[in-house]
């Protein structure tokens, strides 16, 4: 049986991992501009516009309160896709970098 001790050890596994993996977002879409690459995102773009460390400020902000708002809220299940969809993000990222490279 899993405790509930247990489920929030596993949540904020969960946000801290959703956290790191927003930075290596941003880390590896400036790797992928500094070789050409384009960001799609509109949104991003625009913060990307502000140099390096605001935009990686900005993903810490922003994936930090995310993840606080998560856990508050006991949304577990999208804690779980968050950290699936930035994982298959950040795949897709390394291939474009290694295909820029």
């Amino acid at each position: 049986m899993i405790t509930a001790e247990t489920k929030v050890s596993v949540a904020i596994w969960l946000a801290l991992t959703f956290i790191a993996l927003n930075i290596v977002d941003i880390l590896l879409t400036w790797q992928g501009l500094q070789l050409g690459a384009i960001e799609l995102n509109f949104f991003i773009k625009s913060i990307l516009a502000l140099g390096f460390f605001p935009s990686v400020a900005f993903k810490l902000g922003i994936s930090s309160g995310i993840a606080a708002i998560m856990l508050h809220k006991g949304q577990f299940t999208t804690l779980i896709i968050g950290v699936s969809l930035l994982s298959l993000i950040c795949i897709r990222n390394l291939i474009v970098i290694g295909n820029l490279s």
